[in-house]
């Protein structure tokens, strides 16, 4: 189904959404997670960057696994192919996690004078401490796959045969 998109692989495409919307996402959950102003300006904002970052995670996925069964094999296409097949449940459930602290955020503000809040709520404050470290962690896990199939693509091309920058 994710294979061909008017008759270019569709893996290359969609990577690149992915390779936006989730480092967005994160960056925008690290925000939320530590700064009030910016969890009044986004609002539902960030769950929303990090469904979209999920569904194009997912259909990078399985195109990648359609697009596969037509390339080289090598150690570096099969550690991008096992981390990529992780990274959708790691951005759904990052996901889920800035939908819960947008939640328990909203509902921590309603019911108080103006709309603001007197304090910041134990729970809320967790789940930011909790969101901070997913952040970082969602960075590191899309840098790594992106990393893996970068050189599974370029791995033997002149480029990287001559170090890289030097020519």
């Amino acid at each position: 189904m994710f294979d061909n998109f008017l008759g270019l692989p569709l893996h290359p495409l969609v990577i690149h959404a992915v390779v936006v919307l989730t480092p967005l996402f994160a960056l925008m959950l690290l925000l939320f997670s530590v700064s009030e102003r910016f969890r009044v300006w986004s609002g539902w904002l960030t769950p929303a960057v990090g469904a979209l970052a999920t569904v194009f995670a997912f259909v990078a996925s399985s195109s990648g696994e359609s697009l596969e069964k037509r390339v080289k094999e090598s150690a570096a296409l099969r550690e991008h192919t096992e981390l990529g097949g992780i990274l959708p449940w790691v951005v759904l459930g990052v996901t889920v996690l800035a939908a819960a602290l947008w939640w328990f955020w909203r509902s921590s503000r309603t019911g108080t004078e103006g709309g603001r809040s007197s304090g910041t709520s134990t729970l809320v404050r967790v789940l930011g401490v909790v969101g901070v470290v997913a952040a970082l962690g969602l960075t590191v896990d899309v840098a790594l796959v992106g990393h893996y199939g970068a050189e599974a693509v370029w791995q033997g091309t002149p480029a990287q045969s001559r170090g890289g920058g030097e020519g």
